[in-house]
């Protein structure tokens, strides 16, 4: 295959890397991690995901978001992926840092009528293409051979694909929201459109100078405020099967053989020049493809690179990375500030348990003659985890399905980053606090799917609150309350902050509370989670409360008339 870009990274260089992946990644994802490309929200990537399908354990799923702290209910003009930028995900089947596969998205728009302002003119029905979605977008979806961006040899896997729509709330969709992947060729799924941000984080606590809140240190116990829940991203999803990204084309059962790990990371390309219209209308851009984003392990540009530097960053290749930037992550800043401000002794420089994290774990995801780069890597012949047995700590906690081997979206990076960073793979360093570190967020504001895409559906701009809505346990439970009158008429419960571990429901209006729910941690006592709650209505309600982090769910209904508490002390 043709290669664009031979260049190796000298060897003196990886002794510079070292930090790069766990310091980077101790804070969370990428969101506005650059001067540049915080201007352009729309080809800003914020996270990428990479993992073994748990459904289907012979193919893997590529997830990868842009446009950062999307608000859902930004109308009249809804986020959209954008027109002339190349959206691409980039497999190294080998190990020398250089794509051999490129899955590449373009996106079109379209105006119904440009004689009103709403995205939607209607009830909006289950198709993408309903007439009343006034705006809608499509795209086309290939698979390239080589290296960006002049490949030669691309395949058309999928034309005239629609975007999912955005969801104003439950006036646009009166049936509900729910729009499915499309099977193209080559036995690909595709999924693109607006999902509920499936990363979690604190971020105020994060960007202040690693300021835990009260009562949250060393951050293992819950007390975090995640940033970004009530946010959208737009998402494009891939599930391929396994024997198509691999070196030689096979679909690996032996975790020892090279063949089984494959790495990936994202990027997004803009044209070169921009033209801006006399008349108002869309700009036109020209000339070659320049790469203006790229994201693979989280938060290497946000907190590593320079701001001398991020824009630069975005713009090269990880097979140069060791030679451009190894100056600047031979002394991260995070283990100072962690000794700092709050005394945690960590290992002293040169890092050298952290090389394992930039060239892969030896036994787990690591090639022979890695090339040291920012990437994900995988080995797809390592079984996915059972939910219901998931550990969010991933490799460090003996779950060798999760990250850094891949990424899972259950994972909890930051945790797991704070306490690689704090020096946990060094025996004697494996030790409290520095194994007991984190921001106090265990997971997302709303549960993922089952099933492919994974992804919750998007929050509705109707309905959007953000803060940690409907999620008690540090977001390990998530909550949702549907109610019914007497008259058959229904809605969604609307979730208000109680206390750190109650949830408040309101039906009718915010100022009349119609529903409280509290999640109690049991285990040390009878091995369980507790859910209790107290209904001040007689309206049917059905209350789901579901652990993010086994898949498990529990349903209890209260029926028309009645009113009550109710108690359950082995719910999780």
């Amino acid at each position: 295959m043709n290669r664009l870009h031979s260049r190796s990274a000298p060897l003196r260089a990886v002794a510079a890397l070292l930090f790069l992946l766990p310091a980077a990644a101790a804070l969370g994802s990428s969101h506005r991690e650059a001067p540049g490309i915080s201007k352009d929200p729309v080809a800003d990537n914020t996270d990428v995901y990479f993992f073994v399908d748990p459904v289907d354990p012979s193919r893997v799923v590529l997830i990868a978001n842009w446009i950062p702290l999307e608000e859902p209910a930004g109308g009249p003009n809804f986020s959209h992926f954008g027109e002339d930028i190349r959206y691409e995900f980039n497999i190294d089947s080998d190990g020398d840092a250089m794509e051999d596969i490129v899955y590449r998205l373009q996106f079109t728009r379209h105006v119904q009528n440009t004689n009103t302002f709403l995205q939607n003119t209607g009830p909006v029905g289950s198709s993408p293409t309903d007439p009343n979605q006034n705006v809608y977008y499509t795209y086309t979806l290939q698979k390239c051979a080589g290296p960006s961006p002049n490949q030669t040899l691309c395949a058309t896997l999928g034309s005239d694909l629609v975007e999912a729509p955005n969801d104003p709330g439950p006036k646009s969709f009166p049936n509900g929201y729910h729009f499915d992947p499309y099977p193209v060729d080559d036995d690909t799924l595709v999924f693109a459109g607006p999902r509920a941000d499936p990363f979690f984080v604190d971020l105020g606590m994060v960007f202040d100078l690693v300021n835990f809140r009260p009562g949250t240190l060393p951050g293992n116990h819950g007390g975090g405020t995640n940033s970004l829940a009530g946010y959208n991203v737009h998402a494009i999803a891939l599930s391929v099967p396994i024997a198509q990204l691999t070196k030689n084309g096979s679909l690996p059962t032996d975790p020892t053989d090279a063949n089984a790990v494959i790495s990936m990371w994202s990027s997004t390309w803009r044209r070169q020049t921009t033209t801006l219209q006399s008349n108002g209308s869309v700009p036109v851009g020209t000339g070659s493809w320049v790469q203006v984003s790229r994201l693979a392990n989280p938060l290497v540009n946000e907190v590593i690179i320079p701001l001398g530097l991020k824009d630069q960053f975005n713009a090269t290749y990880p097979y140069a990375d060791l030679a451009n930037y190894g100056s600047y992550v031979l002394n991260p800043e995070l283990p100072g500030i962690l000794n700092a401000l709050f005394g945690i002794s960590v290992p002293p420089t040169p890092r050298n348990d952290l090389l394992v994290l930039v060239q892969g774990i030896p036994g787990v995801n690591q090639r022979p003659n890695e090339v040291i780069s920012d990437q994900l890597r995988l080995n797809v012949a390592i079984p996915p985890t059972a939910a219901a047995s998931i550990n969010p700590l991933g490799v460090i906690a003996g779950d060798n399905a999760g990250y850094p081997n891949g990424r899972r979206l259950q994972d909890d990076v930051v945790d797991i980053a704070l306490r690689v960073v704090a020096g946990v793979l060094i025996p004697q360093f494996n030790v409290a606090p520095n194994n007991a570190l984190g921001d106090g967020v265990d997971g997302p504001d709303v549960p993922y799917l089952a099933s492919f895409p994974y992804v919750a559906n998007p929050h509705s701009g109707f309905e959007r609150i953000h803060a940690n809505a409907a999620q008690l346990q540090s977001g390990r439970f998530t909550m949702a309350v549907t109610w019914t009158k007497s008259d058959g008429t229904h809605g969604a419960g609307e979730p208000v902050g109680v206390a750190l571990n109650t949830q408040g429901f309101w039906f009718f209006s915010p100022d009349n509370i119609e529903l409280t729910v509290k999640v109690l941690d049991g285990r040390a006592i009878n091995g369980h989670f507790w859910v209790f709650y107290g209904s001040m209505t007689d309206v049917a309600f059905m209350l789901t409360v579901t652990d993010t982090t086994t898949g498990a769910q529990k349903v209890y209904t209260s029926a028309q008339g009645s009113n009550g508490s109710f108690s359950d002390t082995s719910a999780f």
